[in-house]
């Protein structure tokens, strides 16, 4: 009998043990640190903008602009929050091709979340530690207006890309491709 009560008393302090939390990298913090360093730099700031096949439009932006025109990419879900992190699942792969590790971030219910994947690409280096060479990001929003989904790609001290592809309803599907780069 004691033997069962015990039993009892252990098990029921298992359950009672809180779920660990996550620990999932912010993706966000990585790009508003590259935003902040790029507020301060010295980089001409190019913006390249391409829609559908029509010729590509080059501008020069202010670095005061900046941090508004790559708003999208400093809205991404910050995953090192327990609460965001848990409508997410984490998988880590190493791809021998490039020599990189991917870290993939992705929705569990991608129908309620407006992101639905973040993937890290991470390149080992024993001497200088890993560093995070680009990210990549995948939103959907889809109702009775129409459809749209835009891939971000931030790569590391050299530009940024987000490609939206827009269908409305009875409509044609339009590509819109944004690049800004700063250190190529």
């Amino acid at each position: 009998m004691r033997v069962w009560l015990l039993l009892l008393i252990v098990t029921c302090q298992a359950c009672q043990q809180p779920e660990p939390k996550k620990k999932f990298i912010s993706a966000p913090s990585w790009i508003e640190q590259q935003v902040r360093q790029i507020d301060t730099s010295l980089y001409s700031i190019k913006r390249y903008t391409t829609i559908d096949s029509l010729p590509t439009d080059t501008a020069f932006i202010a670095r005061e602009n900046f941090r508004a025109e790559v708003s999208d990419f400093l809205q991404l879900p910050d995953l090192s929050d327990p609460e965001q992190a848990r409508a997410f699942v984490e998988e880590t792969r190493y791809e021998d091709l490039t020599n990189r590790a991917i870290i993939s971030y992705t929705a569990i219910d991608p129908n309620k979340q407006p992101v639905q994947s973040i993937e890290l690409f991470v390149e080992p280096n024993l001497a200088t530690g890993d560093q995070t060479r680009t990210i990549l990001a995948l939103r959907r929003h889809s109702d009775r207006n129409g459809f749209e989904q835009v891939q971000l790609i931030w790569q590391m001290d050299k530009n940024c890309t987000r490609t939206r592809l827009i269908r409305k309803p009875g409509g044609t599907e339009q590509v819109q491709t944004t690049k800004w780069s700063w250190n190529e």
